[in-house]
């Protein structure tokens, strides 16, 4: 059977051209048949009412000529371009839906993130959408939509339906690309890839001031080092989210709440750690955080005292007197209402002792106002009493003179403090003060030292007596006339003169 559509040859019980898919129609009647046997033939004749219809096969092709019966008949090349308009193999469109789908995954997952993954989907899908919109408009125009073919209606909503789901591929793709870096932001996040979570919302068009989500990832951030007890590095997270994320409410407020919670653990572990001092100097920062309010500073105020009551009773103990004292005084002063205050006045008064005591052995005077201090505060414990003894005590004098020391046996030299001396002094009179006033030998190396004396002012002058009695002293005078070398001994320290460069008379 011969389709009319396009001459290809088919079996005589074919419904369907398989070449172009055109419905075949059935000849009405049977040709005349013909045969031959030996050498007669025969021909049946029609009755003039009845009409010969021809067959299909009866037809003869152009361009071609009769056959001997059972030979198909010759048949035109069809045009190339009618082969667009047949249906595609069954094994072609399998491939298709197969293939695209894993270009695309492969596409996706082969971009550097999630955006640059669409964005290469999107462009590749929009290729895909415009050449198969182009396809399907050139089979159209070839006959692809016969009217007598339902096949090829299904065939083109089907292409309609992938150009659709491409170009909406495309589409997204292209236009949603910071939608998709905030997607994979919050997926990063709940991965807690908290830096990779950063960059995409950033990539997103997020930023400070006002990024919440950032200033949430940085909360979670800190709060897991929080967790992890690194809490240096927890504080520094909060910060970020203080001092650049200002304008995001939420993530402040978190922020501001997770520092006083890391601060209030940090301390709790320096505290069991018996390192007050670290305790003490995170608590003193948590105090001068602008949004520590009055809860946090009632609570952080109470823990503060007992931590630097606690650090000084540790340095007592180690006889670390000075920096006892100082963080006794802190107690005392800054937290005066506190339970630590009223329990550390003895103790403080041993650390004071004990300082002062290492203060007399290297700058002496620096003790002075220790002493003085024990002796007005702390009068009723024994600390308090030693040292206002002290305080009165008498004090030794010293000095050395640098010129030559009289070596005769019969001279003795001498050193001697007196009141009241001037240049205008009687000799009768600073004789008559010389009986009376407290000497010393000088040393044949020109050391000399008096016992000690009252606290008071002393006058010193110094010269030999011999041995039948005769005496020569001197002493130095300024402009004015008082006495050049005068000893202010005062508490607790002994008064030296130096060296003096002054000869010594000898006596006659």
């Amino acid at each position: 059977m011969i389709c009319i559509q396009c001459g290809s040859y088919n079996p005589n019980n074919a419904a369907f051209c398989g070449k172009c898919g055109m419905q075949l129609k059935q000849a009405s009647s049977t040709p005349p048949s013909q045969s031959t046997e030996g050498n007669w033939a025969s021909r049946s004749v029609q009755s003039p009412a009845a009409e010969y219809i021809p067959t299909v096969q009866d037809l003869p092709i152009a361009g071609s000529f009769p056959q001997s019966q059972g030979t198909p008949p010759s048949m035109t090349r069809q045009p190339w371009y009618k082969r667009l308009s047949k249906p595609m193999p069954i094994w072609a469109l399998i491939g298709s839906i197969v293939l695209v789908p894993i270009l695309l995954i492969v596409l996706e997952l082969t971009g550097s993130d999630w955006a640059a993954g669409a964005m290469r989907v999107g462009i590749v899908a929009g290729i895909l959408a415009l050449l198969i919109l182009l396809i399907t408009v050139v089979r159209m125009l070839l006959g692809m939509a016969a009217k007598s073919n339902p096949t090829r209606l299904i065939q083109l909503i089907s292409a309609g339906l992938v150009i659709l789901l491409l170009s909406l591929l495309c589409l997204v793709g292209l236009t949603q690309q910071s939608a998709i870096h905030s997607l994979q932001g919050h997926s990063w996040e709940g991965q807690q890839q908290w830096q990779s979570a950063i960059n995409q919302y950033q990539l997103a068009g997020e930023g400070a001031p006002t990024s919440e989500n950032i200033a949430r990832v940085y909360n979670l951030w800190g709060e897991q080092f929080t967790s992890q007890q690194h809490y240096v590095d927890a504080l520094a997270k909060y910060n970020i989210v203080l001092m650049y994320y200002g304008s995001a409410s939420t993530g402040v407020a978190r922020a501001q709440s997770d520092t006083v919670t890391a601060y209030l653990a940090w301390v709790q572990q320096a505290t069991q750690q018996h390192d007050y001092t670290a305790a003490t100097n995170h608590y003193d920062a948590l105090l001068h955080l602008s949004f520590c309010a009055a809860t946090c500073q009632s609570q952080a105020n109470a823990l503060d005292a007992t931590a630097y009551y606690n650090l000084a009773e540790s340095q007592l103990v180690a006889k670390n007197y000075s920096d006892a004292s100082n963080n006794f005084h802190i107690v005392v002063s800054r937290f005066a209402s506190s339970p630590e205050t009223h329990k550390l006045h003895g103790d403080y008064a041993k650390a004071l002792f004990g300082q002062g005591k290492q203060q007399l052995n290297t700058a002496c005077s620096s003790a002075i106002p220790t002493y003085q201090q024990l002796s007005t505060q702390f009068g009723d414990t024994p600390e308090g009493q030693q040292a206002t003894s002290a305080l009165r005590a008498n004090q030794p004098v010293k000095g050395h003179f640098i010129s030559s020391v009289p070596n005769d046996p019969a001279l003795t030299p001498i050193a001697t403090l007196i009141h009241g001396l001037n240049n205008k002094i009687p000799d009768s009179q600073f004789y008559q003060l010389l009986s009376t006033a407290p000497t010393t030998q000088i040393q044949s190396n020109g050391n000399f030292s008096f016992k000690p004396l009252s606290q008071g002012t002393y006058d010193l002058a110094w010269g030999t007596t011999r041995s039948n009695g005769s005496q020569y002293f001197q002493f130095a005078y300024k402009p004015d006339g008082s006495s050049y070398y005068v000893a202010n001994i005062g508490p607790l320290c002994p008064y030296d003169f130096g060296d003096l460069n002054e000869t010594i008379p000898i006596a006659p």
